[in-house]
C-alpha cells in the first residue's frame, strides 16, 4: 500500500532525526561498516533503488539483565517507479511509525508496493522476539566489597565498576587453510559473526578521582566526567570478550546508566580492519613461502654434499701438483732471477752514473767554448779601450795635486780662526758690564721701595684724616686742602715736605684718590696708605728680587733658586765656550788636513792625496805594460776558442750515447726486478696454494658432514617452521574469512528484502540505579534517534549504489 506524508509526521520526522545525536556510536562508524554496493531491487516499473536498516533497541537493568526489546525497521527508496518488496519482520506489536495504516503480513515478512517519485521512506517498530547478539554483564564493588547496584545509592567511597561484553554468537566451524606446503588442509576453529562496538557513559560530578585503564575520558562541559570504551569483538584482531571499567570516589552515591551500540562488520571490507586482516593473509603467505623456501635449501644442501664429495678427489690432485710447482719456483727460478736483478740493478747504476758525467763534461765544454768566445771579445775591447785609460789616470794625476794645494791653503784659514774669535768674546765682557750696573739699580731700586713701604704702613697706622671743604671751587680747594694735609702730616713725622720732594708727590698722590667724596666729609687716610703699604712690600720688591736672580743667581745676595742660572753666569759660559770652539775646532782640522810629504798611513787628507798620486802613477805605468800583454793574450784566446768548440762536439756526442746506455740498462734493471718480483710472489703464492689445498682437503670431508648436519639440524627444521607459521596464520586468516562470510549471511536480526543494502545495528540501554525506580521517559525520544540513525543509513546506502 502507500504511505501518505502528512505535514504533523514530517514535523515528527524531523524530530526523529535530530535525536540520533543521542546514540552512543559514532555515525562515522557505523556508515564506514555499512555494505560497499547496493543492489537493485526487482521493480514492476520504472528505476527504483531500495536499501534496509535494522536497529535493534535493548534495555538492561543495573546489572545487565535484558528488561526489554523492540526492533526498527525502515525502508529507503530512491528513484522513480513502483517497487512491491517483502521485508523479513517481527510480527509481534508490529507498528507502522509513518501513519495509522497497517502492513501485509505473509510468512513472518512484510510486504508493500511503494510509488516512488524521489525519495520515500516506510517505518515500522516491532518487538524483539529473538536472541541479542550480545551479552552484557555488569558488577560493583564498593570500598573493595562486592554489591548490588542498589546498595551503592546515597553511599560515599571507592566505587569500582567493571562491564563485561561479550559476542554470543561464537560457534565451531570446520576451516580450509594452506599447511605451507602448497596443501589444503582442514581443523575446527571457533568462528563468531564480526562485531563492533562502543560503551560510554557519563559520570556526575560526585564522582572525583576518576580513573580507568581502559576508557578514553573527557569533560563533559557540567562537571561531569565522559568515558567511552572501544571495542572489536571478533579473534584474531580481537577477542569475543571484552572487559573494562572505571574507579572513582564517590558521595552521595549513584549508578549513572550507561549505553551500548555495536553492529556486525565484515573484516575484509571494512577500512578500520581490513589492514590488520591483510596482516595475517601475508602472514601465511610468508609461512608458505618461508617452507617453500627451505626445502629448496634443504635439496640443495644434499647437492652440496654429494659435490663436496667429488671436491675432495680433485683438491687431492691439486694439492700434489701444487707442491711441484713450489719447489720449482722456490728452488730454481726465484734465486736466478733475483741475481739477474742485482746484476741489471748494478748494471743500470753505473750507466747512470757514466750519463750524469758525460752530461757534465758536456755542460763544462760548452761553457769552455762560450768563455774562450767571450775572452776573446772582451780582451779586444779591452785593447781598445786602453787608450782611453791612459788619458784619464793622468786626469786624475792633475786632479789630486789640486787638492793638495787646496788643502794647503785650508790649514792656513784654520791656523788664523782665533784672531776671528776676539770680537765676540770682547762682546761679551761688554754685556756682562751692562748686568753688572742692572744688578746694581735693581738692588737700589729694592732697598729704596722696601724703605718707602715701610713709611707708608707707619702713616697708615696713626689713620690720618683730612676734610674736604665746600667752595663753589671744589676741586681748587680741594687740591689746595690736601696739599695743607701733606705738609702737616710731613711735619709732624720731622721731615719737611720741601725737604723730600718724592715723599711729597707720594703724599699728594695719595690724598688726590680722593677728590670725588662729597663735599664737606672728613676722609681717612690710613686704610689706602696701609693697602700702598703692602703693594711695595710684598709686590714690587719680590719682583725686584727676581729680576736681581735673573741678572746674577749667585752674586746678588738675593734668596734665588738653587738650580737657577742668571744672565750673568750664561755670559761667562759664552766666553769660556768660545775660547773651548776655537781651539778645538783649530786643532781637529788641523790635524785632519796634515801636512806635505804625509801619507795615507798618517790618515791625513793630505796623506791620502799624496797616497793616491803615488799609486796613479803607477797604475799609469802598468797600464802601459798591458797594452803588450793584451795583443798576447788575444792571440792565445783565439786559440783556446778553436779547441773548446772541437771538444765541446765530442763531448756532446758522448752525452747522446751515455743517457741511451743508461735507458736501456734502466729497462733492464726495471724488467729483471718485476721478474724476480713476480717469480718470487709466484714462489710465495704456489707454497700458499700447496698449502691452502693441503687444508681444503683435509676440510673437503667436513663439508660433506656439514652439510648433511645442516640439512638434518638447519633447513629441515626450517621447513617445519615454516609449515608450522603458515598454518598458524592460515588458521587464523581463515577464521576471519569465516567471519567476514557469516558477517554478509547472518548479521541481520530478521533479513533484508531480496536485493537490497541491508544493516542491522543494536543500541542497548544499560539502566542506572539512583533510588527513584525505573522510568520510562526518553523512550520516545529514543526512538526517534534510532529512526534518525535508519535514515542517515538509508541516505548513505542510496549514495553508495547511485
Amino acid at each position: 500500500m502507500t504511505t501518505t506524508t502528512t505535514p504533523a509526521s514530517r514535523r515528527a520526522t524531523t524530530a526523529r532525526r535530530a535525536g540520533v545525536v543521542t546514540l552512543g556510536l559514532p555515525l562515522a562508524l557505523l556508515l564506514a561498516s555499512s555494505p560497499a554496493t547496493a543492489v537493485r531491487a526487482a521493480t514492476d516499473s520504472g528505476d527504483v533503488q531500495v536499501s534496509n536498516t535494522e536497529t535493534v533497541q535493548a534495555r538492561l537493568d543495573a546489572t545487565g539483565k535484558l528488561t526489554a526489546a523492540r526492533v526498527y525497521e525502515q525502508l529507503a527508496f530512491t528513484g522513480h517507479g513502483t517497487r512491491t518488496v517483502t521485508n523479513p519482520v517481527s510480527t509481534k506489536g508490529l507498528r507502522n511509525l509513518d501513519g495509522f495504516g497497517g502492513f501485509t503480513v505473509k510468512d513472518g515478512a512484510m510486504q508493500a508496493t511503494v510509488t516512488v517519485d524521489g525519495e520515500q521512506r516506510l517505518r515500522t517498530v516491532s518487538d524483539f522476539d529473538g536472541d541479542l547478539p550480545i551479552s552484557v554483564d555488569v558488577e560493583y564493588h564498593l570500598d573493595g566489597v562486592k554489591v548490588g547496584p542498589g546498595a551503592v545509592v546515597g553511599k560515599s567511597g571507592e566505587l569500582e565498576v567493571r562491564y563485561t561484553v561479550t559476542n554470543l554468537t561464537t560457534r565451531q566451524d570446520e576451516v580450509a587453510y594452506d599447511d605451507g606446503t602448497g596443501k589444503q588442509a582442514t581443523t575446527t576453529a571457533e568462528t563468531v559473526i564480526p562485531m563492533v562496538g562502543q560503551l560510554t557513559t557519563t559520570l556526575p560530578s560526585t564522582f572525583t578521582a576518576v580513573t580507568s585503564d581502559e576508557a578514553n575520558m573527557a569533560g563533559d562541559g557540567r562537571g561531569g566526567t565522559k568515558l567511552s570504551y572501544t571495542m572489536t569483538l571478533f579473534p584474531p584482531i580481537g577477542s569475543p570478550t571484552a572487559e573494562f571499567g572505571y574507579t572513582a570516589q564517590i558521595r552521595d552515591g549513584k549508578i549513572p546508566p550507561a549505553s551500548v551500540t555495536a553492529l556486525p562488520v565484515s573484516p575484509l571490507k571494512s577500512p578500520s580492519f581490513k589492514g590488520g586482516s591483510a596482516s595475517y593473509q601475508g602472514g601465511a603467505e610468508s609461512g608458505i613461502a618461508l617452507t617453500a623456501g627451505a626445502t629448496e635449501i634443504d635439496a640443495n644442501l644434499l647437492k652440496l654434499r654429494d659435490g663436496a664429495a667429488t671436491l675432495l678427489d680433485g683438491l687431492l690432485q691439486l694439492r700434489d701438483g701444487a707442491d711441484q710447482l713450489a719447489s720449482g719456483l722456490n728452488d730454481t727460478a726465484a734465486p736466478g732471477a733475483s741475481q739477474l736483478a742485482t746484476g741489471a740493478k748494478a748494471a743500470d747504476t753505473g750507466a747512470d752514473a757514466l750519463a750524469a758525467g758525460a752530461r757534465s763534461a758536456d755542460a763544462g765544454a760548452q761553457q769552455v767554448a762560450s768563455g774562450a768566445a767571450a775572452l776573446g771579445t772582451g780582451l779586444s775591447t779591452a785593447g781598445a779601450k786602453v787608450p782611453e785609460l791612459v788619458g784619464g789616470l793622468e786626469r786624475i794625476a792633475g786632479g789630486l795635486t789640486t787638492v793638495d794645494d787646496g788643502l794647503a791653503r785650508l790649514y792656513g784659514g784654520v791656523d788664523a780662526l782665533p784672531k776671528s774669535a776676539e770680537p765676540l768674546k770682547v762682546g761679551v765682557s761688554d754685556l756682562r758690564a751692562g748686568v753688572a750696573g742692572l744688578l746694581a739699580g735693581a738692588k737700589s731700586l729694592s732697598a729704596t721701595v722696601s724703605s718707602e713701604g715701610d713709611v707708608l704702613l707707619a702713616l697708615g697706622a696713626t689713620n690720618p684724616t683730612v676734610t674736604l671743604p665746600a667752595t663753589p671751587d671744589a676741586t681748587t680747594a680741594r687740591v689746595q686742602a690736601l696739599g695743607n694735609f701733606v705738609n702737616g702730616v710731613a711735619a709732624k713725622e720731622g721731615d719737611p715736605v720741601t725737604g723730600d720732594p718724592l715723599k711729597k708727590a707720594k703724599l699728594e698722590a695719595i690724598a688726590l684718590t680722593y677728590l670725588a667724596a662729597p663735599a664737606s666729609s672728613t676722609v681717612n687716610l690710613g686704610p689706602g696708605l696701609t693697602v700702598l703699604g703692602n703693594v711695595l712690600k710684598d709686590g714690587v720688591v719680590p719682583g725686584l728680587v727676581t729680576i736681581q736672580c735673573g741678572l746674577n743667581a749667585t752674586a746678588t745676595g738675593a734668596a734665588c733658586k738653587a738650580a737657577s742660572v742668571g744672565l750673568d753666569e750664561g755670559l761667562v759660559g759664552v766666553d769660556g765656550g768660545v775660547d773651548s770652539l776655537v781651539v778645538g775646532v783649530q786643532a781637529s782640522v788641523l790635524g785632519a788636513i796634515g801636512t806635505a810629504g804625509q801619507t795615507s798611513a798618517d790618515k791625513t787628507l793630505r796623506g791620502g792625496v799624496g797616497s793616491l798620486s803615488t799609486g796613479a802613477a803607477e797604475l799609469l805605468a802598468g797600464t802601459k805594460t798591458l797594452v803588450g800583454g793584451l795583443g798576447q793574450l788575444t792571440a792565445g784566446a783565439s786559440s783556446l776558442q778553436a779547441g773548446s768548440a772541437q771538444l765541446a762536439g765530442g763531448t756532446r756526442q758522448l752525452a747522446t750515447g751515455a743517457g741511451q746506455l743508461s735507458t736501456g740498462t734502466g729497462q733492464l734493471a726495471e724488467g729483471a726486478a718485476r721478474l724476480a718480483g713476480g717469480l718470487r710472489t709466484a714462489a710465495d703464492g704456489s707454497q700458499t696454494l700447496a698449502d691452502g689445498l693441503g687444508t681444503a682437503a683435509d676440510g673437503a670431508p667436513a663439508i660433506v658432514d656439514g652439510a648433511e648436519q645442516l640439512s638434518e639440524q638447519g633447513t629441515s627444521v626450517l621447513v617445519e617452521t615454516g609449515a608450522s607459521t603458515a598454518a598458524d596464520y592460515g588458521v587464523k586468516y581463515a577464521v576471519i574469512e569465516a567471519g567476514a562470510a557469516r558477517a554478509t549471511e547472518e548479521s541481520m536480526a530478521y533479513g533484508g528484502p531480496e536485493g537490497a543494502a541491508s544493516v542491522t545495528a543494536y543500541s542497548i540501554e544499560i539502566a542506572g540505579a539512583d533510588g527513584s525506580g525505573a522510568s520510562s521517559v526518553g523512550r520516545g525520544a529514543a526512538a526517534a534517534a534510532l529512526f534518525g540513525l535508519g535514515g542517515a543509513l538509508a541516505a548513505f546506502a542510496r549514495r553508495r549504489f547511485a
